[in-house]
């Protein structure tokens, strides 16, 4: 079923199948990273840093404004890679359609609601006011922009899921060299183009985003993959959501959902913290996860992808020892990779920092953050590869429960070690709830980088036992039934 384009996991060596998918994931990663990269150098060239602030600020809000529209997305990247390991192309057809009108959908009425609540979401980033204002100009074109990002995930994930990992770098790269003359133009202002500031960063991101998912819908409808996207159907009756496939997606995609709405949740809690150093910690915060960080993310990120091929393909070829040993070596691939680069991070920590900010105060919280969180990029790199396995076997729930259970923990431990063991339930409660004034600040700023790290290697952790346990488990099972059948056979 594969062509040039497209990888099947199901046969060959799986390290070999995991570095062939994950490589060109890992450049689009790197590549997508550098839109907020781009916002990050364009509008700190004005040396406002205020607007430095509010992008940090819009990092946790847009993790959250985003987070339901990839329910369906998700879903169907699984689902689909699945139904290409089994050798069904009219299902994959069938799942590419629903996947399409109902994430554009659910799209349009999430960016109502996201300017509707703009005001409220601000609130929440416990900003200054005059950061404040700078976050609203972003967000409200980056809502009003939503279903062209929805689209963009629609057709990266059916791209991936057929083994396809290349396709979506080149429409990454023409995406970002448009992000990049928009960005000069619109942020700083060309000609007789006013420079619009971090409402041009907005628009940048906005108009090039749109472009893979738009390019990428005409490659799949004219048949650059391995199906007919309107095998036995034509017309605008096919492209009518089927309800059962959409109820399959949304059972896998919700909890990936939930997973990314509690870490925006908790990224948004930790920058309220931040907030309480001041707004220099905050930006410093932001450069450090959004600005730098984003490297060893990217890795990470392409063995997820690679993890949720391989093992959703194995598993819909039934070829479950398969898809596990995949998602072992996925992620110790991620691993090795992640921490390679959290190597950098620990050597030159001042010229990255200084890559994104100028400003010296930022500057300083952010070194402190590209330094400690250089020692646990591996722990980062496996569990998000980790991640990716249980979401492509449509285990997301189990997904949830580990990563959004350890993220959630991320704001008692840095309740604690900020405002001390005495101020631990008012913190809570405060940044939670916003109940009260918050405690009085008693630890550094390094507390929130050292909550991050060792939740991260919690849940490097508990994948690892998870997944060795089910490892066992299959083992037991094949025992069995080689027992079973030798027994058939002797009588």
């Amino acid at each position: 079923m594969a062509r040039a384009s497209t990888v099947d996991t199901t046969e060959g060596s799986l390290a070999g199948r995991s570095a062939q998918l994950a490589w060109p994931a890992v450049l689009q990663a790197i590549l997508a990273n550098f839109y907020a990269f781009n916002d990050f150098v364009f509008v700190g060239m004005l040396g406002d840093a205020a607007a430095t602030a509010a992008l940090s600020a819009c990092f946790a809000l847009l993790i959250l404004h985003f987070t339901f529209i990839k329910v369906f997305p998700v879903g169907a990247t699984a689902l689909i890679a699945q139904a290409f390991g089994a050798r069904k192309p009219e299902r994959i057809g069938a799942l590419f359609r629903s996947a399409v009108t109902t994430t554009m959908g659910l799209s349009l009425l999430i960016a109502v609601a996201g300017v509707w609540a703009m005001p409220w979401f601000v609130s929440l980033a416990n900003v200054t006011p005059e950061v404040g204002i700078h976050v609203a100009d972003y967000l409200r074109i980056i809502y009003w922009a939503t279903p062209t990002f929805a689209l963009m995930l629609v057709v990266v994930g059916v791209f991936r899921a057929c083994g396809d990992t290349r396709t979506p770098l080149f429409l990454e790269i023409g995406s970002l060299l448009v992000n990049i003359v928009l960005n000069f133009i619109l942020v700083l202002g060309w000609g007789p183009i006013p420079a619009m500031g971090i409402e041009g960063a907005a628009l940048a991101t906005a108009l090039s985003r749109g472009l893979p998912g738009i390019v990428g819908l005409w490659m799949i409808l004219r048949g650059d993959l391995d199906f007919d996207p309107m095998a036995g159907v034509r017309g605008l009756i096919a492209w009518r959501p089927d309800l059962d496939l959409s109820r399959q997606m949304a059972a896998i995609g919700i909890f990936e959902a939930l997973s990314g709405l509690i870490y925006g949740g908790v990224y948004l809690m930790l920058n309220r913290m931040a907030g309480e150093l001041g707004s220099a910690a905050q930006g410093g915060l932001g450069a450090g996860l959004r600005g730098i960080e984003w490297i060893g993310f990217a890795f990470g990120s392409g063995f997820l992808t690679a993890s949720i091929s391989i093992v959703g393909q194995n598993v819909g070829a039934g070829k479950m020892d398969r898809a596990w040993g995949g998602a072992w070596i996925s992620a110790g691939l991620s691993a090795l990779c992640c921490q390679l680069v959290g190597l950098i991070f620990i050597l030159f920590p001042e010229p990255l920092s200084r890559m994104v900010t100028d400003d010296l105060d930022t500057l300083r919280y952010a070194m402190i953050y590209v330094y400690y969180i250089g020692w646990v990029m591996w722990a980062v790199g496996f569990e998000m590869s980790m991640f990716g396995a249980m979401v492509g076997a449509g285990q997301s729930r189990t997904a949830l429960a580990v990563s959004g259970g350890y993220n959630l923990l991320r704001i008692p431990l840095a309740a604690g070690l900020l405002f001390g063991l005495e101020g631990l339930i008012d913190g809570v409660r405060w940044v939670t709830l916003g109940a009260a004034d918050a405690p009085a600040v008693v630890g550094p700023f390094a507390a929130l980088v050292w909550t991050i790290g060792l939740t991260s290697v919690l849940k490097a952790v508990t994948y690892a036992l998870i997944l060795s346990a089910r490892w066992r488990a299959l083992k037991r099972s094949q025992a069995t039934t080689r027992v079973r059948g030798a027994r058939s056979v002797r009588m």
